[in-house]
Parts: C-alpha cells; structure tokens; sequence
C-alpha cells in the first residue's frame, strides 16, 4: 500500500468516525482522549489479572485496548500529515 494510499484510508476512516458522530470531541484532542482510556483500561485489566478469574471481562479489557491502540494509530498518523502541511 502507497504513503498516498494509506493517507486516503485514515481520511475516509476519519470522515466516517466524524459522520457517525464519534468525534464530538476536538480533533486535537483526540489523541490525549485515547491515551486516557488506554490507562484506565490498563489499569483494570492489570486488577483483573490479579484479583478475579472473570475471563470475559478480561477478554472485554483486551480487545478495547486493542481497538484504542488502532485509534491511536490512525490519529498519530493524521497529526503527522497535519504538522506536515
């Protein structure tokens, strides 16, 4: 995949969080939100490591981390063209 076609898949990405109403938060802020949620998910997924054997919160934990790390990515990678600009 191009640099070029990378950039038009996170634009379209962008665009579709944005129609869908998932961005009702500044766009330059949207990168702070995730690192918070990425903390907060850490944090309980490290007291259900230790504490309980509920595995479907665990797997819950995961994959929402997994998913804000996707996010984080795609962000990252749109703040990056926009100091380039």
């Amino acid at each position: 995949m191009s640099r070029s076609d990378k950039e038009s898949e996170h634009e379209r990405v962008w665009s579709l969080l944005m129609k869908a109403g998932f961005l009702d938060i500044p766009p330059d802020e949207f990168a702070d939100r995730i690192k918070e949620a990425k903390h907060v998910v850490i944090a309980r997924l490290s007291q259900l490591l230790q504490v309980t054997t509920d595995i479907r919160e665990r797997e819950s934990a995961a994959y929402s981390l997994a998913t804000l790390k996707k996010l984080e990515t795609i962000v990252g990678g749109r703040g990056k063209r926009r100091s380039s600009d």
